[in-house]
This record gives structure tokens, sequence and C-alpha cells, in this order.
């Protein structure tokens, strides 16, 4: 005897249909708004490592990296715009999940449509779906997971469960923010499954996509390509992170170091109370005022008439994530928005079904008014979020790029080798065989332009580790020395401390020469 949930309604293909059209109008201005080439930082990291399958920074991203080397298969374009197009494309398939997550929820086509727009044209969302960076695969695999949750929650099917288990195993290598909507699972199943047969399902799917991650990261590992952070970052710079060679020196030292799975929660509330309270006020400052009650009604509204489990999963999830980016010191916290928006954008669509189911219950009372009123709201619905970023829509369709673009930098529009042709300012002026010390921003950046545009091999790039004030690591120190006397040793960076450690001749105002003194 099975147990479907009634509350929950039911996909047809004419909803997958909707799905896979906004999906792909979604996909589509992503991509003609995409990053065309090189960026830096994480993002050159990613397009670098992607191709020459190297470890990254920390937690390792293995899921996200083999990805990646999928789409730099695909022959259009550079390898750096090809890893981009990961994102446009998870982007875009959280879109189309978000779509039939608020169907489920709220049997509203309109609603749902709505909310997939919301998603879709959110600046913060639709911004990283633009660059090599891990946020929109994160919302893709996180709304893939939520999706396959409320199927098996409808059909009472335990092989949903395992596709589940499996996305969020993998999803180890995808982005911690998923891994957190694991709290979710365990709390509904525990109030809502009753067989041995899901609880099985759920762990092999798990347990599955783990192994699957964990085959990754050891390939990574095995793999060890120069452009591996172990040697662009890490091991000139141990004494730097507290570490010695031999505390460095077996695969699970690093998998330990690369991925600290005992350190996630001691970032809560790591940044000071004033800062919490800024990001609070800015956060709501986000949403306009018939999105945020829309949203706030979905929430509510979900915990009402029998569909509280339904109403627990994203809120346990967004407690998590949301918080997570709120009361972290990271910088960086506007990045975690990214996945939790594929939430408060089902909350968006769950309200706007609720709303809307309510104005059809009252035109039951025949009253030309009432009827008129409901059709008005649903194309309301429709056009409001389409409204909201019409600047956006106009100058990404007539231009490519749109004025959030300009003003948050994400890529220089009207220079988009500009990252290229700054690295190659440098390579060109280093000789063979060379060793060059950089920043983290343009570390990977030439990096790629060495070895993936020009072939140059033959150049060792690393990171300085500058930060109590401008002191060269010990490690650094011994590598250096070790090899000054073979190899020529430049800094692209200005350490004004390095010159009472060697000789320094300025070749120019990026790049410094140093010699024994």
């Amino acid at each position: 005897m099975t147990r479907t949930n009634e509350k929950l309604f039911r996909l047809t293909q004419t909803d997958l249909g909707f799905a896979l059209f906004i999906g792909l109008a979604a996909f589509a201005l992503y991509v003609r708004t995409l990053a065309p080439s090189l960026l830096w930082g994480d993002s050159a990291e990613f397009q670098t490592l992607s191709y020459t399958l190297g470890m990254t920074h920390q937690t390792g991203y293995a899921t996200q990296i083999i990805f990646g080397k999928i789409f730099t298969l695909i022959p259009l374009h550079n390898i750096a715009w090809r890893v981009n197009l990961m994102s446009a494309f998870f982007g875009a398939l959280a879109v189309a999940e978000a779509l039939l997550i608020v169907k489920l929820l709220s049997g509203s086509r309109v609603a749902a449509v709505s909310a997939g727009l919301v998603l879709a044209l959110t600046q913060g969302f639709w911004q990283r779906a633009l660059i090599a960076e891990s946020y929109a695969p994160a919302a893709g695999m996180l709304a893939a997971v939520w999706l396959l949750f409320l199927v098996w929650r409808k059909t009472d099917k335990p092989i949903y469960l395992f596709f589940a288990g499996l996305i969020g195993g993998l999803s180890l290598g995808i982005h911690s923010t998923v891994v957190m909507t694991g709290a979710s699972v365990l709390a509904v199943m525990a109030l809502a499954a009753r067989k041995r047969v899901e609880w099985f399902s759920a762990a092999a799917g798990a347990i599955l996509g783990a192994a699957l991650f964990l085959g990754f990261f050891f390939f990574l590992e095995y793999n060890d390509p120069p452009s591996s952070v172990h040697h662009t970052v890490f091991r000139p710079n141990l004494s730097a992170v507290g570490l010695t060679e031999s505390e460095y020196d077996s695969t699970w030292d690093r998998f330990l170091f690369i991925f600290p799975v005992n350190r996630a929660s001691s970032y809560y509330f790591t940044a000071a109370p004033e800062e919490i309270h800024n990001r609070l006020v800015e956060y709501v400052s986000y949403f306009p005022w018939w999105q945020l009650a829309l949203t706030l009604l979905g929430v509510v509204w979900l915990f009402l008439g029998g569909r509280w489990r339904e109403g627990l999963y994203p809120l346990i999830a967004f407690i998590l994530i949301w918080g997570f980016a709120v009361t972290v010191a990271f910088s960086v916290y506007r990045e975690f928005y990214a996945p939790a928006t594929v939430i408060t954008s089902v909350w968006f669509g769950a309200g706007a079904g609720a709303a809307l189911s309510a104005l059809g219950r009252l035109t039951k009372l025949n009253q030309p008014a009432l009827r008129t009123s409901r059709i008005v709201f649903s194309i309301a619905l429709i056009a409001l979020p389409l409204w909201n970023s019409r600047d956006n829509l106009n100058l990404a369709v007539q231009k490519g790029f749109t004025p959030f673009i300009r003003s948050e930098h994400i890529y220089p529009v009207f220079a988009p080798d500009k990252a290229i042709r700054d690295a190659q300012r440098i390579i060109n002026r280093v000789e063979e065989n060379a060793i060059v010390f950089t920043n983290w921003d343009k570390l990977y950046s030439y990096i790629y332009t060495a070895r993936i545009v020009n072939g140059r091999t033959d150049l060792a790039f690393h990171e300085v580790f500058d930060e109590n004030g401008h002191i060269i690591p010990i490690t650094m120190v011994r590598y250096i020395d070790a090899n000054l006397d073979a190899r020529p040793v430049y800094f692209a960076i200005d350490i004004p401390r390095l010159s009472e450690l060697y000789q320094v001749t300025k070749i120019n105002d990026a790049l410094y020469r140093i010699h024994r003194k």
C-alpha cells in the first residue's frame, strides 16, 4: 500500500515543457552575457584546473573540476569561455528545477513560471551564472536534490531518494551549501520515511555519490600537475599555514588540509554584530516589495494545510545557508546568497500560488470583478519580474552585457582579453625556466596564459602569503635559495622587505628580479 502525498500536485508533460522552455531561455540569456574569456582569482583557478585537472584551494572542488573538464571538450570559443559556460548551464538548470518545484508545491503553472523568471533574473544569481565559480553549480545541485525529494514525497518511489542522495554525495565536491541541505533531508525523512527501503535508497545514493567524489579527489591528487595548488600555493608557503613538509607529505594529510571536514561550523557568527546587522538590512533591500510580500506569504503558506513537512525542508536549508552568509567573517559572503536564492524564489512561487488559489476560490462567487482581478494578477506575476529587470534585459539583448556587469566589474566588457594581455606583459619579460611569485588574484591568470595560451610549461608560478607585514614565509625562502643559482626568480608583486633578504632589481612597475646579496 502506497502513501503518496496528496498535498503535492503532479507534474505533467506540459509542466516539463514549460520548465524546458524557461530553462533554455535563461540559458540563452546567460550565454548572451557570459564572460568571454579568462578572469582572475578563483575563476581563473577553475578555468585553468578544469583543463589541467589539478587540485584547487579548499575544499578541493573535485566534482566541479571533473564537470569542468567535460565542458572544456566542447569545441566552441576558448577554454576559459567553456568553463564559464558550465555556470550558465547549471544556473539555467536551477531555474527549470525551481519552476517544477513550485508546480509540485502550489499546482499553479503561472506561479511556477513566475518563480522561474524571478530566479533567472535576480541580479545576484544572474551574475554568478556568468563566470567560472561554484555557486551556480551549487544552485543547480541543490535544486535537483530538492526536486527529487519532493517527487519521492509525491510518488512514494525510493528510487528518487537514491538519486537525491547521489547528487548530494557528489556535491561534496561542488560546494558546502549543497551539503548543508543534508540536514533538511534527514529532518524531513525522520518525520516522513517509514520504510527501510527508503532509508536504504537514500543512504546508498549518498554513499555512491560520496565515493565518486572521493574518486575524483584522489584522481586529482594522483594527476597532480604543476598547476595544482599543492605546487603553486601550499608547498612554498607551508610555514605560513603552520605545517611542516612531513605534515603535508601523505595524501591523507593533504585531504584533511584541503577538505577541512571539522571546521565548517566554526565559521558561523564570526562576523561582528554590527556587520551582521548591516548585512540583514542589505539583504532585505534586495527584494522588491511585491517579491518580499509573496515570499513571506509562501513561507507561511507552506506550513498550512498539512504542508508543514514541505515547509520545513526549505526553512532548515535556508537558515543554514543564509545564516552562514550573514554571520561569517568572509568578505565574499554575498556569493553564498546565490544557492539560497533558489529557496527564496520557490517561496515566492508558493506565495504567488497561494494568492492565485485564494482568488480562484473567490471567483466562484460569480463576480466579474473577481475573475478580472485573478487574470490581472496572473499577468502581473509574469510581467513584474520582466519589468523589474528591464534595464538588464534591454542591454543584454542589444549589447551582450548588463548594467550590473559593468558596475560590479564582473568582467571587463570592452577588454575581454585583459587578463591574458596583462599576463603576457609578465610572461614576455621573463626567461625560460623562470620562477615567478605573485598574489592570488593574478596567479592563475598567469598560469593559464603561460601553459594553455602559450604552451610555456617551463615557467613556475607561486602565490606569496604576505598577510603578516609582507614577511616571506620560511619555506618560501628555502625554496628560493634552493633554486636561485639555477633558475631566474621574479616577483610580480612589490614586497618592501624582500630587499632585506635579496638584491632586488626593478624591471618595471610590475616585475622585480632577485639575486643573492
